[in-house]
């Protein structure tokens, strides 16, 4: 008898989970496998589930080199893409799309463009990287702009940047003098010749570097005058005299030395007048000496004082307390930036890898601790128990942290802002971050794992009140391959769904979309034409821009319009319907993809000189050229249990496909094409787009049955759902 073969009905209304992992193959027993597909290339989600045909990109402009995509967000009305090549930036004023400037002579190579970080607030960007002088661009006007190495704010004696003692604790420099130039002498081997024009502080006087002579010995200026702040009460007075014994740990002072007191109050009968001013001194051992007192009157009392604040003014005085500059071409420069709370930001460098710095409160140049009142400039390691290489900042709900060895947040309560008192970082999670730049979607953080293989999100959770970071890419970790680049499109003037785009090191993109509010989030995969690639990508606004590699050479590209259905496109016009293009020099001796309006023209040759010609009875007045690039979406095999069990692994035919189209103008259905159009019908008009339900029908039988869908003409296609029927 022969068997009975069982018609089932498989409904597929969405496609939020994206392109499944390959290894999800039989996991038909989670959501997302109902949810997803195989394969979804060069496709765009829709929030309700069905997809579209990606968009096209437009030619934007040609670039000299490969080019990392900044964006340059002024206001709403003035915004401006930078291309960011060697040794240059090219700046876009995007209301016109025309060049703005081209800034040559920077000091970024191509070596270090992708691990570059940005900040920007108002007119004026930072750029950050451990191994170049830290940069400003300033925009000075509509289109203008100037670079600059990031400089702190000065006065005649001072330079407010941070300094930091990277030499051992009870190492001291020595100065010859008190002002001008003198010479510097330390106790222990310390600089080289890149010292020259490094800032010091001894104590709270500023000295630059002038000169190297050995690892032990340097010239410098001393902005200002050059004392030294002696310990709490630091004059012990002897009963009956007026010799004053004081207490000045390796002071290096020779005996019968001239010295300079301030500051001191008085002490057991003996006046201030009497101790300050200048002294001759009897050295007794390497931390004290003595001096006579002015005056008549002796002390009543043998006791210390002398107060918090004495100052001793002497050349040749020893001094452990002091530091030199925290960037510089000896320590490095900071490796991010960023704006929160009223302050500039940075964190990291070569030589404090696990620091940050916070200016001071509106004053984004001065860096000075002053006080430590609560608007001045916070200065701190992160506190991690091993050395954790900071590499990007984030201004979020909190200022976060990301390191190479995990993840950090700075609590602070919904009204109160960061200071210098209650500055504290938490680690949340032991991930760790790729240099690929960090975004905000949906109020989370994404970032890339340091290993580049997995994009997790950073959000936070009210009822703990700390950070989780969720893997976001598990159900589709093929799509992501060491990712150089990402930026967030938060929506269009057509749609509203936000995109997360990484650039993958082989030149594809993983392309993210998701709505936490409706728990969804899936991937998919876009490419350009074959042997084409994309390096780079930025949003600015609603407006998407791409660097892609294409014959041999590197161009801006922005996506286009959802009618735009080819890369690397160009619209032409003549003033009256023809055949005849002429000045398509950029697309001289290539083979292009052509459209007019709704109608797919085919593919033509240009010829060296930039003409292009089209088909007898082809006459129009605008066409559209560019290059195709494949469509290809296809589901996971269909998986039904009956009463007898699961049937996958069994041979299973899908004799028919109702597909779900909206504004569709071309598709194919497991090789089975739309047909629009009918011998019959006017073909000078435009074809009519299809919305409803359209029947496909099908042969073969398969252990995996599944469907695709592809498209054999570059036009727009819209799929809200489908359904198979099946004979298992």
């Amino acid at each position: 008898m022969a068997k009975t073969r069982s018609i089932l009905r498989q409904l597929k209304t969405t496609f939020q989970a994206g392109e499944l992992d390959p290894l999800m193959n039989m996991r038909s027993d989670v959501n997302a496998y109902a949810n997803g597909a195989k394969e979804m290339q060069n496709v765009a989600l829709f929030s309700q589930g069905g997809f579209k045909r990606r968009n096209g990109t437009k030619r934007y402009a040609s670039l000299s080199g490969n080019a990392r995509l900044i964006g340059f967000d002024f206001d709403d009305n003035e915004q401006y893409i930078m291309a960011f090549g060697n040794t240059r930036v090219d700046i876009y004023y995007l209301e016109t799309n025309a060049l703005a400037q081209s800034i040559t002579g920077c000091p970024w190579t191509t070596s270090i463009l992708f691990d570059m970080q940005f900040s920007q607030a108002g007119d004026t960007m930072i750029i950050t990287h451990p191994s170049m002088a830290t940069q400003k661009i300033l925009r000075t006007g509509l289109t203008s702009f100037t670079r600059s190495a990031f400089s702190f704010d000065t006065d005649s004696e001072n330079v407010y940047q941070p300094y930091y003692k990277f030499a051992s604790a009870g190492v001291t420099l020595t100065a010859s003098g008190t002002s001008g130039s003198v010479t510097l002498t330390s106790s222990a081997d310390h600089f080289n010749s890149n010292y020259v024009n490094v800032y010091l502080k001894i104590e709270d006087t500023t000295l630059v570097i002038t000169g190297y002579t050995s690892a032990t010995q340097v010239t410098a200026t001393i902005l200002g005058t050059l004392r030294k702040q002696l310990i709490l009460d630091p004059f012990t007075t002897e009963n009956g005299t007026k010799t004053i014994t004081v207490s000045d740990p390796l002071h290096g002072l020779a005996n019968g030395a001239s010295v300079t007191f301030s500051g001191s109050n008085s002490i057991e009968g003996i006046s201030a007048s009497d101790i300050n001013g200048s002294k001759t001194i009897t050295v007794l051992d390497e931390d004290t000496y003595t001096f006579t007192a002015g005056g008549s009157a002796n002390a009543n009392n043998t006791s210390a004082g002398g107060g918090t604040a004495v100052f001793i003014t002497s050349a040749n005085q020893a001094n452990s307390r002091w530091e030199e500059q925290v960037y510089s071409t000896v320590r490095g420069y900071p490796a991010s930036s960023t704006f929160h709370d009223g302050r500039l930001w940075f964190g990291g460098s070569s030589s404090l890898p696990d620091w940050v710095w916070a200016s001071k409160v509106d004053e984004y140049f001065n860096f000075d601790v002053g006080e430590a009142n609560d608007s001045d400039s916070i200065q701190s390691s992160i506190g991690a128990s091993q050395v954790a290489d900071i590499r990007h900042l984030s201004s979020n709900r909190h200022l976060l942290i990301f390191t190479a060895n995990g993840e950090f947040f700075c609590p602070q309560a919904n009204s109160a802002v960061l200071t210098p008192g209650n500055f504290t970082a938490r680690r949340q999670t032991t991930h760790g971050c790729s240099h690929v730049n960090v975004k905000s979607l949906e109020g989370g953080v994404l970032f890339v794992q340091k290993h580049g293989r997995a994009v997790r999100e950073l959000l936070f959770t009210d009822l703990e009140l700390s950070y989780s970071a969720t893997n976001v890419s598990v159900l589709a970790s093929h799509l992501i391959n060491t990712p150089v680049d990402m930026t967030i499109l938060q929506g269009t003037a057509e749609r509203p769904e936000s995109y997360a785009i990484f650039i993958n090191s082989d030149g594809t993109a993983g392309v993210f979309h998701a709505v936490r509010s409706e728990k969804l989030a899936g991937w998919t995969e876009w490419k350009t034409t074959s042997g084409s690639t994309f390096t780079s990508v930025e949003a600015v606004g609603s407006r998407l821009f791409f660097t892609v590699y294409r014959d041999s050479s590197y161009y801006i590209e922005e996506m286009g319009t959802e009618d735009n259905t080819l890369d690397h496109s160009t619209t032409f016009v003549i003033g009256s319907a023809g055949t005849t293009f002429t000045g398509l020099s950029n697309y001289a001796s290539k083979t292009v993809k052509v459209r007019s309006g709704d109608f797919y023209m085919g593919e033509f040759a240009v010829t060296s000189g930039g003409v292009l010609e089209l088909s007898s009875g082809f006459d129009t007045t605008t066409i559209t050229v560019g290059y195709d690039y494949e469509v290809s979406v296809e589901t996971m095999p269909v998986e039904t249990v009956l009463p007898s069990g699961s049937m996958q692994g069994k041979p299973k035919r899908i004799s028919k496909v109702v597909l779900g189209l909206n504004s569709a103008l071309a598709t194919t259905v497991s090789n089975n094409r739309l047909i629009l159009r009918q011998v019959t019908d006017d073909l000078s008009l435009s074809p009519t787009a299809v919305t409803g339900k359209k029947d496909f029908y099908l042969l073969g039988y398969n252990k995996d049955a599944t469907i695709t869908i592809t498209q054999s003409d570059p036009l727009p296609v819209r799929v809200t759902g489908l359904v198979m029927e099946y004979m298992a």
